[in-house]
């Protein structure tokens, strides 16, 4: 009888067949083992309805049967499989060999598998030592070793699971592993059914490897690996009927998932591909779908395990090995079913080889191995994954690559560039490639080839050509609703929303001669919303808002992004704040796009710390940064000139794997900004363009600006113009059209020639702008206003004020229309004569053109007021000094308000710290004008005031108050404040460009730096950059001399290995960024304090309406006495307490002396 021997076998077999093996055997003798999992339940002897569907014919036991949490030696956890199984699938050859496999018994004696069932003996010597128990034995012995578990906790472990199962992301994955081994402990097996178990494990490897328990590690995989390779050696998952036993196929997805994050990638790469395959024979579509919702996951880990184990390379070479299996997967899945799989299973491989340093080389390795088809597929996947990951140029490189080689490249391929390329506002690389399509006659080509026209014309803002492109459609009678909506958008981009709102009445107005209307979408109303932000009319934003909602549409991330991104460009911080209020009203919360807004504005607003917050924000908030946010951060220190935040950023980019990382040509572009601005010798900066190759990035027209812009601040103006010939050349010959010569480029040179006085060249660079139909902007008119004002004499001043009226009064505005609105635009082209005037101390006319400049539409700014505070100070007007200060301190004061909103975290309390040299320097311009007037307490309480609104005063506002200490009398207060202060400050400084540099930083924001050392003051601001062409002139000279001893030490080849490295000497090295130290003049200043104590006169305050000559003369000799005594005094406590400065202004003393000497021994050697 075969109950009895089932039940006599069950007592030397192991209670579960063997989970270890992929596949076992579906013998009718594994089949009885499975089937009779307790050996004599309670009610085996009373009469149940029988269950079978005939006579001699058993069933599987249900999957609820499988979930025994048993032991299994690792001697078994081997690649050793049966070689036999019942109607074994074709594609199953490598784990169902017809060939018979050597393996391993307990006792290390090799046998070979056999196709009959083995004896009795030959399982009794592969059984564990210890007798293993069922299920309820095991359960009985540990409860009796553990007490019980109360019923809550046991609710909350099962509950845990069941929604990691059921597929939640936010969950920890320390808490749900611990749930999960406290059940396996409280019942002996994992609650629920194998199939509950099996997929608890498979979301917490998808978990761990994506990245949502932490970053990814190879020692995070290898921890989560081992784990979940040993949990599900305790699953039972069934018989072996693969595929249709999706619980088994499930098991083994997970098992080689765990193989794959343990490291062990040979033969998980052979096992992926045959998992897939396995239903190759299957006709069943919904079988199919089933095992294919299982393998997906699998590919997914493992490209996430040969990323950390083997690189980016081995990801590539994998996908392009599976690129038939995966295509229709990778692109656009048919099922339903498999659409979620098939979406994580493409972000994950294209999130990887986003951060491929060269796309185009690896791809041309692929010619002399692969098939064209198959070279062909691999080039859309990194067209893809270059669009993926924002890097454009690249996908256009990858596309022109494909070209040349004769590959196909479908047209929907194409035109999905085009359109991320128009997104990243590359219009020169857009236009390029649909030049190189030819326009088709008719057809479904000729509409897409007109309707991508005319998305790429209405996005730059090209009416003549977008209305071409229109007609053109209008004619062939295929105008679509995203037509209708790119005419509307080319009118909202040059901000005409008068004639959006005309185009949107005329398209879905009712005709009467029409009897069907087309009804609006939310992108149309959006289109109108994005034209009225373009002019910053706020009022009709939220008016078309309201029109939205009442269509039916909500307002989503995208309708905020748009509007917010384009009040973010022209700098309307009040409106930005606004639109945040309503966001946080509407329950939506920030997204990519949104947050590198935010963090853009900021930059803007030299406020990097508050642009860490933001980011830090986000990441806490379940926003992935992509490499455009962090580039953006990047930008913030660039913008502040925090170069050691630069650098940071920089290294993280810089390192493979980490969030957003990857290195473009903007990356780079960013970092050589901050060249420029730091004031680098354009021989620098020159080297680095050269070693472009070196990442295999092609420079674009920005990368070109900055190195004339280099060569024009380093006095190299031939340089500077071979440059710009070199660009016109690569359009013509190489037809490199995005290298164009833009308005900023021609600008440069020609501010370059006017800085040097050669206006002819000036001129002949202007004619070149009109020739080439570019409209000049303010900054272009601006340089020439400048150079006219720096001429110092009436007539040129008279010429540049005449100049500026015929701007202004100009029937054409196009240059008014500069990113920022018309009130930037206006300050810029008054900034220029607000200056010469104050520098000629002619405050009345900086007023009288003050108040032209608010007339003209501009409004009170810091830097505007500032200026006309500096020429009031310069002649003694103190009261007047008094009226501004009030105006500029409000409108710190206001800009605190909108940063409360920007920045998180922040509370309402007034905080100025957001300013830097904006509110530092008209409070050093203020401390000058009221100490030199005797209104000594007065800057003490302003000063004061500062400190509790958190204003982090730099170095010239402390070098500013020994000077205002030293008339008002305090003179030890003054020497107290060089060497506790501004010296201190000098040697923590040091202490930091000391430390060591972590060159693969696991976050890019300074924020996550150590924390100060104990004892040290309050972190303090970075200098202002230099935005003054002449102070980066200065700079350059400087570095230069200094470069030429340091190029000595430099090992060979570092600077090819670290393009920030000469960042970094730069800015350890350059005096003009060690601002941490007493001013030549606080020295001399300091110099005479101590000459006038060695005479034996004491400091006088200076008091308004006093003669201090006067009260410098001595009546009688007892007086001499007493104040000489006084004198003393002090002099010896100076000496006794502030030594360090002492010494600096001894020092300051003999150096001038001796280069006084030098100048004068030249100038007798002259004459």
């Amino acid at each position: 009888m075969l109950e009895p021997l089932a039940t006599t076998v069950l007592t030397i077999l192991p209670s579960r067949p063997l989970a270890t093996h992929l596949f076992t055997s579906k013998s009718s003798f594994g089949m009885a083992a499975r089937s009779a999992k307790h050996a004599l339940p309670s009610d085996f002897f009373t009469p149940h309805p029988r269950t079978v569907q005939g006579k001699g014919k058993g069933r599987a036991a249900p999957e609820d049967e499988y979930g025994a949490c048993s032991g299994s030696s690792d001697t078994y956890h081997t690649r050793s499989y049966v070689a036999v199984v019942e109607h074994v699938n074709p594609s199953m050859t490598k784990f169902c060999s017809t060939r018979p496999r050597t393996r391993r018994s307990s006792a290390h004696k090799p046998v070979a598998p056999t196709t009959h069932i083995p004896s009795l003996r030959t399982w009794m010597r592969q059984v564990d030592v210890v007798q293993r128990r069922h299920a309820s034995s095991r359960a009985a012995v540990e409860l009796s070793r553990h007490p019980p578990t109360p019923p809550d906790e046991r609710h909350l472990w099962h509950t845990t699971v069941r929604r990691v199962a059921d597929g939640a992301d936010d969950f920890s994955a320390e808490d749900a592993w611990s749930a999960y081994q406290g059940l396996c402990k409280c019942y002996g097996e994992p609650l629920g059914p194998a199939s509950l178990a099996i997929t608890f494990l498979d979301k917490l490897a998808l978990s761990v490897a994506n990245g949502r328990q932490g970053e990814v590690t190879a020692s995070l995989l290898r921890l989560w690996g081992a784990r979940i390779h040993d949990a599900l050696h305790q699953i039972d998952p069934g018989i072996v009927d693969m595929p249709r036993n999706t619980v088994r196929v499930h098991w083994n997805c997970v098992r080689i998932s765990s193989s794959a994050m343990t490291g062990k990638l040979d033969e998980v790469l052979e096992d992926v591909h045959l998992m897939f395959h396995l239903c190759d024979s299957i006709s069943e579509p919904r079988t199919v779908d089933r095992h294919l919702s299982s393998v997906l996951p699998l590919y997914a880990i493992t490209i996430q395990a040969l990323r950390q184990y083997r690189g980016v390379a081995a990801v590539f070479d994998f996908l392009v090995q599976e690129s038939y299996s995966l295509r229709a997967h990778l692109y656009d899945p048919s099922s339903p079913t498999l659409s979620r799989p098939a979406r994580l299973l493409s972000s994950v491989a294209l999130s990887v080889l986003a951060t491929m340093e060269t796309p185009t080389r690896s791809l041309q390795s692929l010619f002399s191995v692969w098939s064209k088809k198959r070279v062909a597929l691999a080039g859309l996947l990194l067209v893809r994954a270059m669009c993926f990951g924002r890097r454009q140029k690249d996908a256009c490189a990858v596309i022109r690559l494909m070209q040349g080689e004769s590959l196909k490249v479908p047209l929907r391929a194409t035109i999905a560039l085009i359109r991320d390329l128009v997104k990243a506002k590359s219009f020169h690389d857009a236009s390029a490639i649909l030049s190189a399509s030819s326009v088709p006659e008719g057809g479904r080509g000729f509409e897409r080839y007109h309707s991508t026209g005319l998305f790429i014309r209405s996005r730059q803002g090209d009416i003549k050509r977008a209305e071409e492109h229109y007609q053109a459609l209008v004619e062939h009678g295929s105008v679509t609703l995203g037509d209708k909506t790119s005419i509307m958008h080319a009118y909202a981009e040059v901000g005409k929303p008068d004639r959006v709102v005309e185009l949107f009445n005329e398209f879905f107005s009712a005709s009467p001669t029409s009897s069907s209307t087309e009804h609006p979408n939310i992108v149309h109303y959006t289109t109108a919303i994005f034209a009225y932000s373009r002019v910053g009319d706020l009022d009709s934003v939220n008016t078309w808002l309201g029109k939205l909602t009442e269509a039916g549409f909500r307002p989503d991330l995208h309708v905020y992004s748009i509007i917010l991104e384009s009040f973010a460009s022209r700098g309307d911080v009040t409106s930005v704040t606004t639109v945040l209020d309503q966001m946080h009203s509407s329950g939506l919360r920030l997204n990519t796009v949104i947050c590198t807004s935010i963090i853009s504005i900021l930059a803007k607003r030299n406020d990097p710390i508050a642009a860490e917050r933001v980011y830090k924000r986000a990441l806490s908030d379940g926003v992935v940064p992509d490499r455009i946010m962090v580039t953006a951060i990047m930008n913030a220190h660039v913008e502040s000139g925090s170069w050691q935040g630069v650098i940071r950023a920089w290294d993280y980019l810089n390192t493979e794997g980490r969030v957003g990382a990857g290195l473009t040509i903007e990356v780079f572009n960013t970092l050589m900004k901050a060249y420029v601005l730091i004031g680098a010798p354009f021989r620098t900066v020159a080297t680095l363009f050269r070693q472009l190759s070196i990442k295999q990035l092609r420079p674009d027209a920005r990368t070109f600006a900055l190195l004339i812009q280099s060569a024009c601040d380093s006095g190299f103006m031939d340089i500077a113009e071979d440059l710009q010939e070199e660009m016109d050349r690569l359009v013509l010959e190489d037809d490199q059209k995005s290298l164009q010569a833009n308005i900023y480029v021609l600008t440069i040179v020609m501010s370059g020639f006017l800085r040097q006085g050669k206006r002819v060249k000036a001129k002949a660079m202007l004619d070149k702008m009109k020739e080439r139909g570019i409209e000049p902007t303010a900054i272009t008119y601006a340089a020439i206003l400048k150079a006219y004002a720096e001429q110092k004499n009436d007539q040129s001043i008279k010429a540049a004020e005449e100049f500026m009226s015929s701007l202004l009064s100009s029937s054409s505005d196009n240059w008014l229309q500069m990113h920022g609105g018309r009130r930037l635009t206006v300050e810029v082209v008054y900034r220029p004569l607000l200056n010469a005037f104050a520098h000629r101390e002619e405050p009345a006319e900086v007023e009288r053109l003050y108040e032209d400049m608010l007339r003209a539409g501009n409004s009170p700014t810091l830097g505007t007021l500032t200026m006309l505070m500096d020429a009031h100070r310069r002649v003694g007007n103190i009261s007047a000094v008094e009226t501004i200060w009030p105006e500029i301190h409000r409108l710190g004061l206001e800009f605190t308000r909108q940063n409360a909103i920007l920045s998180p975290d922040s509370d309402q309390s007034p905080n100025l710290s957001a300013y830097g040299s904006l509110m530092c320097v008209p409070f050093s311009i203020l401390i000058d004008a009221l100490s030199a007037a005797g209104k000594h307490a007065e800057v003490a309480q302003t000063w004061r005031t500062l400190k509790d609104e958190k204003l982090q005063f730099d170095s010239h506002n402390w070098n500013h108050l020994v000077a205002a200490l030293v008339r008002a009398g305090e003179t030890q207060r003054a020497f107290d404040i060089v060497e506790n202060v501004i010296l201190r400050y000098q040697r923590q400084s040091r202490r930091q460009l000391e430390r060591t540099r972590e060159m693969h930083p696991a976050s890019p924001l300074t924020l996550d730096l150590p924390p100060p050392e104990e004892g040290d003051l309050p972190p303090h601001r970075p200098e202002a950059p230099l935005h003054a062409p002449a102070r980066r002139e200065v700079a350059a000279q400087r570095a230069t001399r200094r470069l030429r001893s340091e190029a000595s030490s430099e090992k060979p080849g570092q600077e090819d290995e670290d393009f920030a490295h000469p960042l970094l000497i730069l800015h350890n090295m350059s005096p003009l960024w060690n601002t941490w130290r007493p001013h030549g003049a606080t020295l001399v200043l300091l110099g005479r304090v101590l000459d006038h104590l060695r005479s034996g006169r004491l400091v006088q305050a200076i008091r308004p309406g006093s003669d201090s000559a006067f009260e410098q003369t001595v009546v009688d000799a007892e007086e001499i006495r007493t104040r000489t005594e006084a004198a003393g005094l002090v002099l010896g406590e100076i000496y006794e307490r502030f030594p360090e400065t002492i010494r600096l202004v001894q020092e300051y003393e003999l150096m001038r002396r001796t280069s006084a000497h030098r100048i004068s021994n030249a100038a007798q050697e002259r004459t």
